[in-house]
């Protein structure tokens, strides 16, 4: 295998290499990843911005990764599809080692990177969300009472508010929960009421 140095080293090997870092729950720091991969510091600031920034694009490549493989592995539609996609992607979160060690190390800045308006991660997981929505309703199994895009917002922030509760609000996380109220979101027969329509 060739040695990787500045010669041949891109930005995804970067990236590649601070995502295995992390899975591996080990700290991403620029300067020993610029060792690592035979470029200099400056080289390494210059494609990542920051060790902040690069944590959040790691964990927004993982957020695609898994929201891709576990909509592949259903097999309901409609407002059930992305319930049992949003259930089985917060319990996911919650049972991910490296992301709730990455969180329990600084809270502030954990949360910052996952769930704030600049954050790249919920950014993913909201355009995630937002196409998978707009294949549901297009397809005529759901209907929604708002636009996609609306309801992808509103739906990650009442997941992130469960998710990271520990965080925010120094409660347990109480998941059951969240799916209750998703599910009242997302009106669960996920068609709509044709009673009261014609009435």
């Amino acid at each position: 295998m060739t040695p990787r140095t500045w010669h041949n080293c891109q930005p995804m090997d970067l990236h590649s290499l601070a995502r295995q870092w992390f899975i591996g729950a080990k700290r991403i720091e620029l300067q020993k990843l610029a060792v690592e991969l035979g470029i200099s510091r400056a080289t390494a600031y210059r494609w990542a911005g920051s060790a902040e920034q690069l944590v959040g694009k790691v964990l927004a490549s993982l957020v695609d990764d898994t929201f891709k493989q576990i909509v592949q592995r259903t097999n309901t539609t409609g407002s059930e599809r992305v319930l049992e996609v949003l259930e089985q992607g917060m319990r996911y979160a919650q049972a991910f080692a490296p992301l709730q060690q990455f969180l329990a190390k600084d809270a502030q800045l954990g949360l910052k990177i996952v769930a704030s308006k600049h954050s790249p991660v919920q950014e993913r997981t909201i355009a995630n969300l937002q196409q998978l929505l707009e294949e549901e309703v297009s397809a005529g199994n759901m209907s929604l009472p708002v636009t996609p895009e609306v309801m992808a917002y509103a739906l990650t922030r009442i997941v992130e508010s469960f998710l990271y509760a520990d965080l925010i609000t120094g409660t347990a996380p109480e998941l059951d929960n969240a799916s209750s109220i998703l599910k009242l979101m997302l009106r669960q027969d996920g068609l709509p009421d044709h009673n009261q329509a014609n009435s």
